[in-house]
């Protein structure tokens, strides 16, 4: 521009009018204090006088305060993993928001998460950057361009979401300084962006067994525990419930009840239920539970654990069969002989309560029966036909109840059958050879409650028949040798020691003398008859039968231990020419059935 004015002049203006502007210029800048730096006065060329460049060339300083920018973000902030109303953050854990940031002079910067969208920025080096209402959470001092995390418990806002607001800030020594803030990539709408989902507890308030008192081993007919809980959040479906019942305090979120577990059940409606049966054997009485709730978030109920009890019911013991006497047949001694042991046995029984149930305070009775006897099993007792057994004869198998988990023991009830019991084999004009004898036991548990079972298939107790002579000789007295005994009778008693009704075979021997000459009375001398007679006319006799003959003797059947009793009279003829002295024999009687007289 100060060239093209010199050239302007030089072509235009008189020499005399140039000097009087530079005097008048020169004055001028002395008055208002302005420097010309005169270096040529004069310039010879073409006639022309030269001016000074002082407005040509000039110099000004610049300058400028540049401040501290905030961090900027390179990723958006983010949940991580993503909370969302079907995968919502339980209150109380813990919830993670990543992001990072880029600084113009690399400083260091805090991720900061705010419930709303303020920030009170610390200057003075940026560790107390701080947020306007509640800080969820700020993270350490992070590099430029490596991702800053920070992870806090989620409160409880009364809510199922709650807002977050992210600043980076960083941490300038005197002019820190922080972003505005984000919600994230896709704020309300993506998930891993603000808000946050909250997920609330289930309250627990009351647990009760709606269905009790069951048999042990009730697959069937369950115990049934109703938990009173209610979930209150709504946001992604109506939670799901689910309730553990443990036989134990002990249970965790991820493995249910520590000890056993008793059932498990799921519900979406206000209170959860499961059911359970009992093992078998289960002792009766009430057991103690603890249940447990939790929702499908895996958050324990608020009132976890509530705790009540079931009751097992006794039950009656359970008969498995009955063997009488080892199943063999009965055969019974004579009277006046001990009498035969028999036995009654239950090959199990089974209590569902255990047979602890029964061992440690039950006992066991037991019958052996005639299976004609009146109420069966249930007779009155009489040795002809029903042996009642008590408690003090029924035991219990050395071994067969191993303890409370052990369900099954045997017991054997014991007693002796007496002579005169009825007999129900073949035996000749037996009215009783259709029937039998069988056993039965009614076994008692610790309530009282019992079971009964009798054999299914009988025994038979075998036909005795048998007899006693009371006396030990036949006392013919002194009769002189021709002579006889007249109206006089020796008697002979027969006893029936058995259990069936009886003839009498009797055969009548010689008789010897004492010194043992070969001389003898003959024995058909001898006669006899079932009532007093005159010899010659006594109803049996030797000559008129074999050696043995069978007398019709009235023993009946004994059915009691009284004697059952018949009388045989005897007398003799003393032969013409015998000697003097004692003469002795033996008669021998034979028990014979008597078929017609049962």
């Amino acid at each position: 521009m100060a060239k093209k004015i010199k050239q302007q002049i030089e072509k235009s203006i008189p020499l005399f009018v140039i000097i009087c502007l530079i005097m008048s210029s020169t004055a001028l800048g002395l008055f208002f204090n302005v420097n010309f730096d005169i270096y040529r006065l004069i310039k010879t060329k073409a006639n022309i006088i030269n001016i000074p460049d002082a407005l040509a060339v000039d110099t000004a300083s610049t300058t400028v305060e540049v401040q501290n920018a905030p961090p900027s973000y390179s990723v958006q902030p983010a949940e991580s993993p993503a909370s969302t109303s079907t995968s919502p953050v339980n209150v109380g854990a813990n919830l993670t928001i990543q992001a990072t940031a880029v600084d113009g002079e690399s400083n260091q910067y805090y991720l900061i998460i705010c419930s709303s969208n303020s920030i009170t920025i610390d200057a003075s080096g940026g560790e107390s950057h701080s947020c306007g209402a509640t800080t969820f959470g700020s993270s350490t001092a992070t590099n430029a361009g490596v991702q800053a995390s920070v992870t806090f418990a989620v409160s409880d806002p009364g809510a199922e979401m709650d807002d977050w607001y992210a600043f980076v800030c960083d941490n300038h020594a005197t002019q820190a300084d922080c972003s505005l803030s984000s919600q994230g990539a896709a704020p309300n709408s993506g998930d891993n962006s603000s808000p946050f989902y909250i997920n609330h507890a289930p309250n627990f308030t009351v647990v009760a067994t709606t269905d009790d008192n069951k048999n042990p081993g009730n697959s069937s007919d369950p115990f049934e525990v109703t938990a009173s809980a209610t979930d209150g959040d709504v946001m992604g479906g109506t939670d799901e419930l689910a309730i553990y019942v443990c036989s134990s305090v002990g249970w965790s979120i991820a493995g249910g009840c520590t000890g056993m577990q008793l059932c498990y059940g799921t519900s979406t409606a206000p209170n959860v239920s499961c059911e359970f049966a009992t093992s078998t054997p289960a002792a009766d009485g009430a057991y103690p539970y603890y249940a447990y709730v939790k929702d499908w978030h895996d958050m324990a109920a608020v009132g976890n654990f509530r705790n009540s009890n079931y009751n097992v019911n006794n039950v009656a013991p359970v008969i498995g069969s009955v063997i009488l006497h080892d199943g063999d047949d009965i055969i019974v001694n004579m009277k006046g002989m001990n009498e035969v042991a028999a036995t009654t046995t239950s090959t199990s029984v089974s209590d569902a309560n255990g047979c602890s149930d029964i061992a440690t305070g039950g006992h066991a009775t037991g019958t052996i029966y005639w299976s004609g006897a009146a109420s069966e099993h249930n007779c009155a007792a009489n040795d002809n036909d029903c042996y009642v057994i008590g408690s003090a004869d029924c035991v219990i198998t050395a071994g067969s109840c191993s303890g409370s988990s052990d369900a099954d023991l045997t017991y054997t009830c014991s007693t002796t059958i007496a002579y005169h019991a009825l007999p129900t084999d073949d035996a000749n004009g037996s009215p009783y050879n259709l029937t039998n004898w069988l056993g039965g036991i009614t076994v008692f548990d610790d309530d009282g409650a019992h079971g009964t079972a009798t054999s299914s298939s009988g025994v038979e107790l075998i036909s005795l028949v048998a007899l006693e002579v009371s006396e030990l000789a036949i006392p013919y007295n002194t009769i002189k040798s021709g002579f006889d005994t007249g109206d006089y009778n020796a008697t002979t008693t027969i006893i029936n020691f058995g259990n069936s009704p009886l003839d009498t075979g009797v055969d009548v021997n010689d008789m010897d003398k004492d010194d043992l000459t070969a001389n003898w009375i003959e024995a058909e001398n001898q006669e006899f008859d079932l009532s007093n007679f005159d010899y010659g006319s006594g109803s049996w006799s030797v000559e008129e039968a074999s050696s043995t003959l069978q007398v019709d003797t009235i023993t009946v059947r004994p059915t009691s231990q009284t004697n059952v009793s018949d009388q045989i009279y005897w007398g003799i003829s003393i032969p013409s020419g015998k000697l003097s002295g004692t003469y002795t024999g033996q008669n021998i009687f034979t028990a014979i059935l008597d078929n017609d007289n049962w």
